[in-house]
């Protein structure tokens, strides 16, 4: 654990040569490049809300700073992600510890002797996950003992963010907290933040919060009804895209009749 994950920078890059080559061309290259076509008209339309959906190792392989830049840039206006992404990844740097470049070919009982957890071929230090862990114990202490949806945590996370000062250079929570974007992580117990909401409410069990699913479903379908035209842009699929496309359904159920572009 030597050489840490560096983080791509896209402002160095022109990607639009490239993008309009991969347009004239085929098979995923050209679905790439309509995908950014796509994209440029949402961000034209002033009437759509752009959601941003996470899933897999992202952070963890080096686009933090890429999605930072979306959201400082006005690119994006709502997060809906996995749980690792936020929490285990973006939070976890914040916090001032890395990812690094490792190797899928070694002994996973060596690594478990030392303390290190694999993502693939990246390398994260257990003892610093705890750490992290005991932190969203710290901040769960502090709050009223109430159902709790992921967007209202992750914003008191921000807060703590903002407070305590980042020790990385960027962090996607913190850019949220700072422009006031949404951030909704469904499976949101299924990472450090479970782990320390577990070990805040066994210290808390008569008062303690909680995490409510059913609310972040519904805050989300809100926000869809009070948008009317959305966008999406999907990183991956899993819960984060099921759980966006289906706030259409809820809608409707809700008996509100959105059309859809």
């Amino acid at each position: 654990m030597k050489e840490p994950i560096e983080h791509v920078d896209i402002k160095k890059i022109d990607a639009i040569p490239i993008i309009e080559m991969y347009s004239k061309m085929a098979f995923s290259a050209r679905t790439l490049a309509y995908g950014a076509k796509i994209y440029e008209k949402m961000l034209k339309d002033q009437e759509v809300t752009i959601i941003l959906t996470l899933a897999g190792s992202l952070f963890s392989a080096g686009l933090k700073n890429a999605v930072c830049d979306l959201v400082r840039n006005n690119l994006v206006d709502v997060i809906v992600s996995s749980e690792a992404i936020i929490v285990d990844q973006d939070f976890f740097e914040a916090l001032g510890f890395r990812h690094y470049i490792g190797s899928p070919d070694i002994d996973d009982r060596e690594l478990n002797r030392l303390h290190i957890d694999r993502i693939y071929d990246t390398f994260i230090d257990e003892d610093q996950l705890r750490i992290c862990d005991m932190t969203i114990a710290e901040i769960a202490e502090k709050l009223e003992p109430r159902p709790y949806s992921s967007r209202e945590f992750i914003w008191e996370m921000g807060k703590y963010l903002k407070e305590k000062g980042i020790k990385t250079d960027d962090s996607v929570i913190l850019a949220c907290y700072e422009k006031n974007i949404p951030i909704f992580v469904p499976a949101f117990s299924d990472c450090s933040a479970g782990f320390g909401l577990v070990y805040h409410q066994v210290k808390n069990s008569e008062r303690h919060l909680s995490i409510d699913s059913v609310k972040d479903f519904k805050e989300l379908t809100e926000l869809k009804i009070a948008a009317n035209q959305t966008g999406v842009v999907m990183v991956g699929g899993g819960v984060p895209k099921n759980f966006t496309q289906d706030v259409v359904v809820c809608a409707d159920v809700l008996g509100k009749n959105i059309p859809i572009a």
